[in-house]
């Protein structure tokens, strides 16, 4: 789950929904949940639901969310509390990603921070796909499209081993913004830093996580559970 910064408010909204531009020119047009692309039908979600408290009109209670991963989230949880955020936690490092399309919590978590990793998978169904025991529903095409993006992702990392440089390592980061799904592609490329770089920066709004006072890298950088 890639780490995101909306930064402060541009606008005031009458309408939650007015924000949608907004949020897609800091953000992409991605779901901030499972980073699948979405042309058209991006949907402005609420962090905290509005059934269950949330500010309907604050731009820091919104996200950007597939149909799929809003529709699963729905009203599950009832407030931040017990879940890893993309706007506020260092997320990248809560979530193991693999080339065989899982999802899972990353290894060498504290237990707590299992939990929470646990949690969030299970509040947008993350890793629900065919044959795992998590059935996805037929209209739920997100784990297709992540397969679709491993065959990229893999294509190109495969072309990369025969054309190392900064230009190539610019088109691959395009390629990844065309097809979404971050993670898999920081996955793969992972220890290239060219790569990583190219990556980061063609995703807009990607914070990249950084350091706390004692000089690690944390998934909560306030420390506060």
């Amino acid at each position: 789950m890639r780490s995101v910064q909306r930064g402060p408010a541009p606008n005031t909204y009458t309408n939650y929904q007015s924000a949608r531009n907004d949020l897609t020119e800091r953000l992409g047009w991605f779901c901030s949940y499972c980073e699948m692309p979405v042309k058209n039908m991006i949907e402005v979600e609420h962090i905290q639901p509005v059934a269950n408290g949330g500010n309907e009109l604050d731009w820091d209670n919104f996200l950007l969310a597939c149909r799929y991963c809003n529709g699963v989230k729905s009203n599950s949880n009832a407030d931040r509390a017990g879940y890893f955020w993309p706007d506020v936690d260092n997320t990248p490092l809560a979530f193991l990603y693999s080339e065989l399309n899982i999802i899972e919590p990353a290894i060498n978590l504290q237990k707590h921070e299992t939990i929470f990793a646990n949690a969030t998978i299970m509040l947008t169904g993350l890793n629900r796909s065919p044959h795992t025991g998590n059935e996805p529903t037929d209209a739920d095409s997100r784990w297709i499209n992540r397969l679709i993006a491993l065959g990229l992702i893999n294509d190109s990392y495969n072309d990369w081993l025969t054309i190392e440089n900064e230009a190539f390592a610019r088109q691959i980061a395009r390629t990844a913004t065309g097809h979404g799904f971050y993670s898999f592609w920081l996955m793969k490329f992972a220890g290239i830093p060219l790569v990583i770089d190219a990556i980061n920066a063609a995703f807009s709004g990607t914070y990249i996580t950084q350091y706390n006072t004692l000089g690690v890298k944390t998934i909560r950088p306030t420390g506060i559970f």
